[in-house]
C-alpha cells in the first residue's frame, strides 16, 4: 500500500486537535500550573509573622517567601484556608491575606510543628514591591531628602500610615498633608507583644509638628497597632 503524504494544513489541523484534546483532559483531571513552592524560587530564611485565626493572633515563624506567597511553621494548628497574615521583612511590617494551599505536620526538635505553604490573595502594591526586592536580594530604594520625614515610618503599611495621619489631623496635631507631600512626623515602634486578651500588637510613638501662625508646635502621640492593622489611639 502506498502511503499518502499529508499536506501541511492537514498536519496543522491534527496537531491542533491533539493539543485541544490534551487541554480538555487536563481540565477533566484537574491538572493546573505548579504552585510557587512546587518549583524553584523564593528566598529561604526566618522572619517574624502573626496569623489571625478564629479571632486569635498566633505567632508563627516564616521560613520562605516568594513573590507569589510564603511558607511558615506554627506550634499550634492554624485553621481555615483564607488567613490574615502580618509578617516583617527588613523591619517593614506587611499585612496580607493568604490562601493555605498545603499543610503538613512534621517532627522537629522532639515536637510536632505545623508547616503551611500559602499564596497571597491580598497584598498592597508597595508591599509586594518590597517582597520582590527581598526575594531578589535587591537594595531598598534610596531615601529622599524630604525634610521632617522619618524613613523608618515607611516600614509601616500604607493602611496604618493613613490611619495614624487621620488621627493626628483630627486631634489637630498635624496639618492635613498635601498630595505627594510627606507628613512632618517621626516615629518609634516597639516590638510586637502579646496582650492580656491574647491579641498581638505593637505600640508606636509618633512625634508630629504643626505650624500655628509664626510658631511651630510639637506633639507626642502613642498608638497601638494590631496584627489586623487596626490602629488604636492610646494617648
Amino acid at each position: 500500500m502506498i502511503p499518502i503524504a499529508r499536506s501541511s494544513l492537514e498536519v496543522a489541523l491534527v496537531f491542533a486537535e491533539t493539543f485541544i484534546t490534551m487541554l480538555l483532559l487536563d481540565q477533566l483531571f484537574g491538572k493546573t500550573e505548579p504552585l510557587w513552592f512546587e518549583k524553584a524560587g523564593g528566598r529561604n530564611g526566618a522572619f517574624d509573622a502573626v496569623a489571625l485565626c478564629e479571632g486569635r493572633s498566633i505567632r508563627v515563624l516564616g521560613t520562605t517567601v516568594a513573590r507569589e506567597g510564603l511558607a511558615f511553621v506554627s506550634q499550634v494548628p492554624v485553621h481555615g484556608r483564607d488567613v490574615p497574615l502580618t509578617f516583617t521583612l527588613r523591619r517593614r511590617s506587611i499585612f496580607s491575606r493568604v490562601r493555605i494551599d498545603k499543610d503538613e505536620t512534621i517532627r522537629a526538635a522532639k515536637q510536632l510543628v505545623h508547616r503551611y505553604f500559602c499564596s497571597f490573595t491580598s497584598i498592597a502594591a508597595d508591599d509586594l514591591e518590597a517582597v520582590t526586592r527581598y526575594v531578589q536580594n535587591a537594595p531598598a530604594p534610596p531615601a529622599t531628602d524630604e525634610p521632617g520625614i522619618d524613613e523608618d515610618y515607611r516600614t509601616l503599611s500604607t493602611r496604618v500610615q493613613s490611619a495614624i495621619v487621620s488621627h493626628l489631623v483630627r486631634l489637630k496635631r498635624l496639618a492635613p498633608p498635601a498630595s505627594g507631600i510627606a507628613p512632618l512626623i517621626r516615629h518609634r515602634a516597639e516590638p510586637l507583644r502579646e496582650l492580656e486578651d491574647g491579641r498581638i500588637a505593637r505600640d508606636v510613638r509618633i512625634h508630629s509638628r504643626l505650624v500655628a501662625g509664626d510658631a511651630m508646635r510639637s506633639y507626642d502621640t502613642r498608638f497601638r497597632v494590631f496584627a489586623d492593622e487596626t490602629v488604636e489611639l492610646i494617648a
